[in-house]
């Protein structure tokens, strides 16, 4: 047996907790609905939902929202995680997603998101 810690990398950019009404427009087609934004970085986010699991195959591209304001449209994205958060009669969910090949003014506007939209930062792992 081996008990030695596995080594994992620092991660790329630091992760910020989205203030209230920070949401995600997970584009699944007409019936989307926004999602809270429980983290976000440079690099990538993850939402809080509710019901059962998002698949994969239809999460491509997300917007990101204040309030009813549009900040971030169409953001490409790859699938990370989802995982269950609480077993209650219905479901929270934890989604993350990983952004690609932003353009430089959705990484401009993505960098406005964070600075006016989070609070802490959370800790390094």
């Amino acid at each position: 047996m081996d008990n030695r810690l596995k080594y994992q990398p620092a991660r790329e950019h630091q992760r910020f907790i989205a203030m209230h009404r920070a949401l995600v427009l997970v584009d699944t087609g007409p019936e989307s609905l926004p999602y809270h934004i429980m983290d976000i970085s440079e690099s990538g986010l993850s939402f809080r939902y509710l019901g059962q699991k998002l698949k994969r195959s239809v999460i491509k591209e997300v917007s990101l929202y204040h309030d009813y304001e549009l900040i971030v449209a169409k953001i490409p994205v790859q699938p990370v995680s989802d995982h269950r958060l609480q077993d209650n009669l219905v479901p929270v969910r934890r989604g993350s997603v990983s952004f690609k090949d932003l353009n430089p003014n959705q990484q401009s506007q993505l960098e406005r998101f964070i600075q006016n939209y989070t609070e802490a930062p959370l800790p390094i792992k």
